[in-house]
């Protein structure tokens, strides 16, 4: 199986050599700062159990995560939105998988706090076969012990490159979730997770189909 990450990696390369100069530099030194906040370590991790959160479809309506976990193990992923590069790459290989998972009698959903209205575009595009709900205020993500706010540089910086959050998020705020995955059992616990303040790393697919084959 392909890697994730060395192809993630690849793309950071992409990404960074074609923003400007000068972007490109202050994105670099405020991702080290962010990375270093150990933000990762108020999330929640394997062997707690699992909050009944919920998350709203297309239509805003609510879909429980208890009520999801009814029949099936769950893989949650927790993404950024569909106009991070990072997050498109790890979603196209979650949908390879996908198969894999549903024969591990497991469902995987995505989670973004991110209105479905501007994510349907890239989520038709790329004929994901598996829901990707929104996380409204990131309501859910918190509860997961994910959210932090972006550092006012970073607001400059995704507003010039025309990633206004405030706007794709419909809220005031500048928040986003760690990116993250989460492997919860029928029973509601958590049996793996892979929580990254560094957004171009994520959990390998491969890593995911093991942590399935231990519950199977």
């Amino acid at each position: 199986m392909m890697s994730l990450n060395k192809d993630l990696k690849k793309l950071q390369k992409d990404v960074l050599s074609s923003l400007p100069p000068d972007i490109s530099k202050e994105l670099i030194i405020e991702n080290k700062k962010l990375f270093s906040k150990f933000f990762e370590d108020k999330a929640l991790a394997k062997g707690q159990v699992a909050p009944d959160v919920l998350f709203r479809d297309k239509n805003l309506n609510p879909v429980y995560l208890k009520n999801l976990l009814k029949d099936h193990h769950i893989v949650l992923s927790f993404f950024r939105g569909t106009w991070c590069p990072y997050c498109n790459m790890e979603l196209n290989y979650l949908n390879k998988i996908n198969h894999d998972i549903n024969n591990k009698d497991a469902r995987l959903i995505a989670v973004s706090p991110e209105l479905y209205k501007h994510m349907e575009e890239k989520i038709t595009k790329s004929n994901l076969d598996f829901p990707v709900f929104t996380d409204l205020g990131n309501i859910a993500a918190n509860e997961f012990g994910l959210v932090f706010e972006l550092p006012p540089k970073y607001r400059e910086l995704y507003t010039k490159l025309s990633f206004h959050l405030n706007v794709l998020n419909g809220e005031d705020k500048w928040t986003l979730p760690l990116p993250a995955t989460f492997i919860i059992s029928k029973d509601g616990v958590i049996t793996a997770s892979y929580i990254n303040a560094d957004y171009t790393t994520r959990m390998e697919p491969a890593d995911i189909l093991s942590e399935l084959d231990k519950l199977n």
